[in-house]
């Protein structure tokens, strides 16, 4: 009988962060967007993986790469695996060009990695082979080494706050449709100015989106509820650690306090996104 003491052995003798590959878990993944599957809709779905129509991509930012050799491995039958080091220079689309991939690789097979460096992020692709669609590719690892070794579970706290280095939306609850989103200050009677906190450093300086139309949102404060024609991004004000969103709304009161809430819609909030 194996025991307790044997196990601990066991598990310390793999070093924590070996995983290259951020929510791997994709039985339990996490899942910001709120995407129906990895592959629903086409672009990024589930945290850090990206599906083009076709296959799924993950792009390991050039900062976890290093030259050496690799081991590949997943759970699930009837996929083909692939790799490449590419410098992409726009932002938030998956890999540049679907080109220059590596030959085939199956689940424990190694690669090795030379040339890495600053821009030259290392993207894996799966594809289908005999596999109907994605839906059983699970616990996917790319670690340093020729033996592949148990997938790593890290805690979710902390798998969560890998993805957001890549990504952020802001979370709200859904028990009324004007819930609290925000709280700033009114600086003239058509505008207030709302500041954001990202939960990590962004990889890069992320761009702004909302999730619905302006009309979705309001400023609220003594004058009363004033719907948004406008929500945008302060574009001097972010960085990789903070933003400061606008919102436009006519006869504000001015100097006072006031909220930035959502608008007869139970799911509009804002995201911010420095992906690959």
């Amino acid at each position: 009988m194996t025991t307790a003491a044997e196990l601990a052995s066991y598990a310390s003798s793999f070093p924590s962060f070996r995983n290259r590959i951020i929510n791997g878990n994709l039985s339990n993944p996490i899942n910001q967007r709120g995407a129906g599957s990895i592959t629903a809709p086409t672009g990024y779905t589930y945290d850090r993986w990206y599906y083009d129509g076709t296959n799924l991509y993950q792009g390991i930012e050039d900062k976890n790469v290093n030259d050496g050799t690799y081991v590949i491995s997943w759970q699930g039958s009837g996929f083909n695996a692939y790799w490449k080091l590419s410098t992409d220079t726009t932002a938030n689309n998956g890999p540049d060009s679907t080109s220059g991939f590596s030959s085939a690789l199956s689940s424990g097979d190694t690669f090795t990695v030379s040339g890495s460096g600053t821009g030259n992020h290392l993207w894996i692709k799966f594809s289908l082979d005999t596999a109907a669609d994605f839906s059983t590719l699970d616990k996917v690892m790319v670690e340093e080494g020729t033996v592949p070794t148990p997938f790593e579970h890290r805690p979710i706290s902390v798998e969560l706050s890998l993805c957001q280095r890549y990504y952020w939306r802001q979370t709200r609850g859904s028990s009324t449709y004007e819930d609290f989103i925000l709280g700033g200050t009114v600086d003239q009677t058509t505008w207030a100015r709302y500041p954001v906190r990202f939960p990590v450093e962004m990889r890069a300086k992320p761009s702004f989106s909302t999730t619905a139309a302006a009309g979705s949102y309001a400023n609220l404060n003594s004058g009363g509820l004033r719907v948004a024609t406008t929500v945008q991004e302060d574009t001097g004000s972010v960085n990789r650690m903070s933003a400061i969103i606008e919102v436009y709304s006519p006869n504000l009161s001015t100097n006072q306090a006031t909220t930035f809430r959502a608008n007869a819609n139970s799911t509009a909030t804002f995201e911010f996104k420095a992906e690959l």
